[in-house]
């Protein structure tokens, strides 16, 4: 009974999973992909501290909908401004000719991802308001803590590899859900490294 039990568990994470990554789609698909990609993104990881760092897991699409709504101007905002600067530096790694700067860019690239990738875990988790304080812990935990980050894009491209070889289906299915899956867990072990019991002038955020 406890193998089938875990079993049972096992399999509705799988299946939230798959929700979770079907209700970004639809809501980004809703928000004309560039005005709900953001607040989409913000819902889904959210919802991945609810369940991950806090270990609760409250109705699934009406938890979504809520988050979705809550910080929608702000998580809209930061989105744009992360496209912007991921296609400048993508624009300059396909029209720049000179190696050394396709290197510089590969590495720019690599840094924004890293730096960029717990901003929706931030604005769920902590208490920051302000966007440049978002970034400011963003940045802080995606670079700080450079061997999660590393750890966690590595688990993602080997996943879609694997998954893109066996079936599409999967990364349609299960592709966004993963990723923030991933990232959420990442983010997860991160705050419990580091979760300040107050804030001042030396510590930059506080956990929820």
């Amino acid at each position: 009974m406890e193998k089938i039990s875990k079993i049972n568990v096992y399999m509705t994470n799988v299946l939230i999973i798959a929700y979770l990554s079907f209700l970004w789609i639809l809501f980004t698909l809703l928000g004309l992909g560039l005005f709900g990609v953001g607040p989409a993104t913000y819902a889904m990881m959210a919802y991945y501290d609810k369940w991950l760092r806090l270990g609760e897991q409250p109705p699934v699409a009406r938890s979504f909908y809520t988050a979705f709504k809550e910080r929608f101007r702000q998580s809209l905002l930061i989105s744009w401004l992360v496209i912007a600067v991921f296609t400048i530096v993508i624009i300059n790694l396909f029209t720049l000719s000179q190696w050394y700067f396709q290197v510089a860019n590969v590495l720019v690239f690599v840094i924004v991802l890293f730096a960029t990738s717990h901003i929706y875990t931030v604005m769920a988790a902590t208490t920051f308001k302000t966007i440049r304080e978002i970034l400011q812990g963003a940045a802080l935990i995606g670079l700080g803590y450079l061997h999660y980050s590393i750890l966690a894009w590595t688990i993602i491209i080997v996943a879609y590899m694997i998954a893109s070889m066996i079936s599409l289906a999967l990364l349609i299915i299960w592709g966004v859900g993963f990723v923030g899956f991933v990232l959420g867990y990442a983010g997860k072990l991160i705050l419990k490294e580091y979760t300040p019991e107050k804030v001042d002038s030396d510590v930059m955020f506080e956990s929820r």
